[in-house]
């Protein structure tokens, strides 16, 4: 304060620098003086404390410290959210890279001729049942189940049939020919359903 003497600020910051919770006028004074076993404080000492109203001021510079101490934790927890909101963009980011090279390479092998050669007719009903449950997953059809009835257009169904012939006249050119013509009859069947 103005008018507060050099001797009697030097007593305050010993008071002052006490933590708050264990700061008295007494302790100060023991502090102060190198006396751990003194009785009370000299008057001057209490003179000072009331006249330049240390308690007062040092409950201010507490709460002052408190604000301090929240602003900065304030700005440190934003700063880290704000690195994980970072970390999380450039984790989804390169999440997404991945998946469109899987995606990418998974349509050159499956467009190539080598898929097609090796491909069983199991292979592609595994094929449409996974991009059905993706397909569902994803929002893309209002179908309540993979085992639900699919609507398929007219060029989706010509397509299928193009591919299941595909894959059935390959299967037969495999199987040796038992001259029999039982295979024929099966498939004549299936063709009939």
């Amino acid at each position: 304060m103005e008018n507060e003497p050099e001797r009697a600020h030097r007593a305050f910051e010993c008071f002052l620098r006490l933590p708050s919770g264990e700061r008295t006028l007494l302790g100060a004074y023991r502090q102060h003086v190198g006396n751990p076993d003194a009785v009370k404080p000299s008057d001057t000492w209490s003179r000072w404390s009331s006249q330049f109203a240390w308690r007062e001021r040092a409950a201010a510079y507490d709460d002052h410290i408190d604000r301090l101490r929240e602003k900065t934790m304030e700005k440190v927890i934003q700063q880290q959210a704000e690195e994980q909101a970072r970390q999380a963009e450039r984790m989804r980011g390169r999440f997404n890279e991945l998946m469109t090279i899987a995606y990418c390479e998974a349509m050159d092998y499956l467009e190539s001729g080598d898929f097609l050669s090796q491909m069983r007719p199991q292979d592609v009903i595994n094929i449409m049942k996974l991009h059905f449950e993706v397909t569902q997953k994803m929002g893309g059809t209002n179908t309540q189940s993979t085992d639900s009835v699919v609507d398929w257009s007219e060029d989706e169904q010509r397509e299928l049939d193009r591919i299941v012939d595909e894959i059935e006249s390959e299967e037969a050119q495999e199987e040796p020919s038992s001259g029999s013509g039982d295979s024929d009859q099966g498939l004549e069947d299936v063709e009939g359903e």
